[in-house]
């Protein structure tokens, strides 16, 4: 008689998992570390990144120059291996370049001097439990002080960490 052994791969029971994001919350292109709060692969989770965007690439500009964002947010993972996603959270900003007064662009969400501005996501993920790629699109709001609500989305790929 013989024996088979095979090796399982194992994942992180957090979900845990890098990210690279197109738009999205981060900017023009965003790195972001996401996990689950428990160990489970859904459910309540959270999210933090570093992410780019040069100023007149997203928008009309008189400006040259690049911000900077920090997105931290919350997020709700609903079902298995397809995943409804929700979430919200707020980003951190900051610019530099050259900077003149755009007195014709009065509502510029990346260019009026705010340091802060908040978003919403509804989304789907891809993350079966046995792979380690993951991806994701969603459509993502963005709200800012005395600038019109912002629709935005993205789209991410992700890889997840082995235990």
């Amino acid at each position: 008689s013989g024996h088979l052994f095979s090796q399982e791969k194992k994942f992180s029971e957090h979900g845990s998992q890098v990210q690279m994001e197109v738009l999205g919350p981060g900017g023009l292109i965003s790195f972001h570390f996401d996990s689950r709060f428990k160990k489970t692969i859904n459910g309540l989770g959270y999210t933090i990144g570093l992410g780019i965007a040069p100023y007149d690439l997203l928008e009309e500009s008189c400006n040259e120059g690049t911000v900077i964002t920090i997105p931290v947010g919350l997020n709700y993972l609903f079902g298995k291996d397809h995943y409804f996603e929700i979430g919200a959270g707020g980003a951190l900003k900051s610019g530099w370049g050259t900077k003149i007064g755009c007195l014709y662009l009065e509502d510029s969400f990346f260019e009026n001097g705010e340091s802060f501005y908040a978003y919403t996501l509804l989304g789907y993920r891809y993350q079966p439990k046995s792979k380690r790629l993951t991806i994701r699109a969603f459509i993502s709001p963005l709200f800012q002080k005395y600038v019109p609500i912002r629709f935005w989305g993205g789209a991410s790929i992700g890889i997840r960490f082995r235990r």
